[in-house]
Formats: C-alpha cells, structure tokens, sequence
C-alpha cells in the first residue's frame, strides 16, 4: 500500500503540468502545420495558430518565439519520421546502392508529404539560415554517410562523397518540390524512377 509520506504534494501537479504543457505544445504544431499545409506559411499568423490550438497567442509565443521557430520543428520532427521510415526498409544485409536509393526514397516521400512547409523553409532560410541548415543537416550526413561506408566495403564507385551527396540530395529535393527545371514533374513517378536509375548508374561498382 502507498503511504502518504510517497505522495508528494509537489510530485503529482508537477508531473500533470508537465504532460499539460506537452500536449499544449504538440496542438500548437498539429494546428501550424495544418495551417502551413492548407493556407501556405506567409499567410499563417501566430494569431492563427493560436486560434487553431484553441490557445491564446501569449500561449503561443511562450513555446515558440516566432514562426520560423515552429517551422523549424516541424522540420525536425518530420525529419525523425523520415529516418524512421528509411530504417524500417533496410537491414544489415541491403546492399549498399540499395540504401542510397532507399534513403534517397524516404527523403523524396518526407518532402512531398510536406511539400509546403518545405517550400516555406526555402523562402525562409533567405532570412534565418539555421532553417536551410537544420532541415538539410541529417539529409547530408545520413547520404553521405551510406555512400562513404559503400565505398569503404568496395560496394560502390570511389566518388567524392561529400559533392555527390549534396548532388543527389538537391536534385532529388528540387525535382520534388516542383522548383526550377523541374516545375511541373514533381509529381510525375516517370521522373523519380529515371532518377534512382542514374544513381545506380553513377555510383554502382562495375
């Protein structure tokens, strides 16, 4: 049985407040991706957000001290489920080219998912570059990562990682987006499975 002496009166409404500012939190980000998604970040407002949460501005800016703030977390909460769902379809045994391409897939499904709070964090990384650098930071270690190691094990051509990975990473990010020469392919399945093939093609060992 538990005594009285275990149930500290600071211990219980601490650990509620606790779990109330966590969900607090996580409705503030359900509600500005919503928004993001639907009305595009430029046009959202914290007021917005705010009102989405079913919380008060003031609320708002005690978790987070602008909208980029709360982009960036998306970013990195999204960022987790990608790395998450490339996991998921790799084993110790894959081959390394098959990594790359499976790594590479899981960033294509990441970006057009959330196509719009990444093309958010374009025009947003024009003002803050932590933004461009803390969506793309795991994106450039976790490539190039898997092309260094299939290099090392002989799996794959002896390329320079670092330029290829930004290479494959900027291409594949653009392309599904729908930026640049690839505005109006982003879509297209044709255009993502042309592009696993010169991957294959360019890093493969013969």
């Amino acid at each position: 049985m538990t005594s009285a002496a275990t149930l500290s009166p600071t211990t219980e409404p601490s650990s509620r407040l606790e779990k109330r500012k966590a969900r607090t939190r996580a409705a503030i980000l359900q509600a500005a991706s919503a928004l993001f998604r639907a009305n595009g970040f430029e046009q959202t407002s914290m007021a917005q957000v705010a009102e989405a949460a079913q919380t008060g501005v003031g609320t708002v800016y005690g978790y987070f001290d602008s909208k980029d703030e709360i982009l960036r977390e998306l970013l990195r909460l999204n960022s987790i489920h990608a790395v998450e769902a490339y996991q998921a379809a790799v084993t110790a045994d894959t081959p390394a080219i098959v990594r790359v391409c499976k790594a590479l897939e899981s960033m294509t499904a990441y970006i057009r998912e959330h196509r719009s709070i990444l093309q958010a964090a374009f025009l947003s990384a024009a003002r803050d570059r932590t933004v461009d650098q803390q969506s793309s930071v795991w994106l450039h270690h976790s490539i190039g990562g898997l092309i260094r190691d299939g290099v090392a094990r002989g799996q794959l051509r002896d390329v320079p990682v670092e330029t290829t990975a930004r290479m494959l990473i900027s291409t594949y990010m653009l392309a599904s987006i729908g930026m640049g020469a690839w505005k109006g392919r982003e879509d297209d399945p044709q255009t993502f499975a042309d592009l696993e093939l010169i991957t294959r093609a360019m890093l493969s060992n013969p």
